[in-house]
C-alpha cells in the first residue's frame, strides 16, 4: 500500500518532559489507520504536531510525499488533510446546511458566496450543485430535517454527525479523528462506525486516535501503539493480542469486541 502520511523520528519535549519520542509511522492510502496507547502516551500531541497544532522539536513529517511539520493547519488543510477534536467544533450561528457548504475549501468559494447574491449563470448552477450535494449528505446521516437548525442549538451527538457530514462534503485525503467515540451512545456509535467506514469507500483515508478498542478493532486495517511518547508496536490488531509491550502498556488487559458495544 501507499504510504500517505510519512511520520519519521518526530519529537516534541515541554520542559524536561518527552511528549513525543523519535516517533516513527507511516498511514497508507486508503485505509484506515488506528493510532492507540495508555493516557499519557502521546498520541494526541503526535496528532498536534502531524496536523500543525504543534510545531515538532525535530522530525519530519511528509504528505503526499510533501514536508508540512511546521506549516499552519489551514494550509495543512488545504493540502489535504483535515482533523477533527475530541469536543465537535462547528459555526455554531450558522445552520447545519451552511456548515456544510463551507466546509469544503478551494479557490472558488468567495465566487460561491458572489452567487448567492448572483452574479453569473454559471456561479449560480455551481452553487446549486454544492447545495444539492450538502443535502443529499444530510439525508444519508439522518440530518436533513435540521439543515435550517443552528448547528450551536444541537445535542452533542447530532454535532459530532454534522462534523461527520462535513468530513463527507470536504472530501480530504485524509482525515484523523480524535476520539470520535467519546460519550458516544451505542446507536450513535453504529452509525459512526458506518460513516468511517464509508469514509475510505468515497476516497479519504482515515487515521483514528481512540481509547474504544472494540471499535478500533471492528474499523481499522492496521493499528500504532504509543507508551510514553514512542511507538511499541504496528499491525493488525489481532496481531498485538501477543504482543508483550502492548500487552504491558494496557496492564495485561486487551479487550475484545465482545466486551463493548459500539
Amino acid at each position: 500500500m501507499t504510504a500517505l502520511l510519512e511520520v519519521h523520528d518526530l519529537s516534541k519535549h515541554f520542559g524536561g518532559l518527552a511528549a513525543v519520542n523519535a516517533c516513527t509511522f507511516t498511514a497508507a492510502e486508503g485505509q484506515i489507520t488506528g493510532l492507540i496507547g495508555p493516557n499519557g502516551a502521546g498520541k494526541s500531541t503526535a496528532i498536534d504536531l502531524v496536523s500543525g497544532f504543534k510545531i515538532p522539536d525535530t522530525g519530519t513529517v511528509l504528505f503526499e510525499g510533501s514536508q508540512v511539520q511546521g506549516k499552519a493547519p489551514h494550509r495543512i488543510s488545504r493540502m489535504g488533510m483535515i482533523r477533527t477534536f475530541q469536543t465537535p467544533r462547528e459555526w455554531p450561528a450558522l445552520t447545519v446546511l451552511e456548515n456544510l457548504l463551507l466546509a469544503r475549501w478551494d479557490g472558488r468559494r468567495e465566487r460561491f458566496w458572489r452567487s448567492v447574491r448572483g452574479p453569473s449563470r454559471a456561479e449560480k448552477a455551481a452553487a446549486a450543485d454544492q447545495v444539492v450535494r450538502a443535502r443529499n449528505i444530510l439525508d444519508e446521516f439522518s440530518l436533513l430535517e435540521l439543515r435550517n437548525e443552528r448547528a450551536g442549538n444541537l445535542s452533542g451527538g447530532q454535532k459530532r454527525l454534522v462534523e461527520f457530514a462535513r468530513i463527507r462534503m470536504a472530501q480530504p485525503r485524509l482525515v484523523i479523528l480524535d476520539e470520535p467515540m467519546g460519550g458516544v451512545n451505542p446507536v450513535l456509535g453504529e452509525r459512526m462506525a458506518t460513516a468511517v467506514l464509508g469514509f475510505v469507500t468515497d476516497g479519504t483515508s482515515v487515521v483514528i486516535v481512540e481509547h474504544n478498542l472494540p471499535f478500533i478493532e471492528r474499523v481499522t486495517d492496521n493499528v500504532i501503539v504509543m507508551s510514553e511518547g514512542r511507538v511499541i508496536a504496528e499491525g493488525p490488531f489481532d496481531s498485538l493480542r501477543s504482543n508483550q509491550d502492548v500487552v504491558d502498556a494496557y496492564l495485561g488487559e486487551m479487550p475484545t469486541y465482545d466486551d463493548a458495544v459500539v
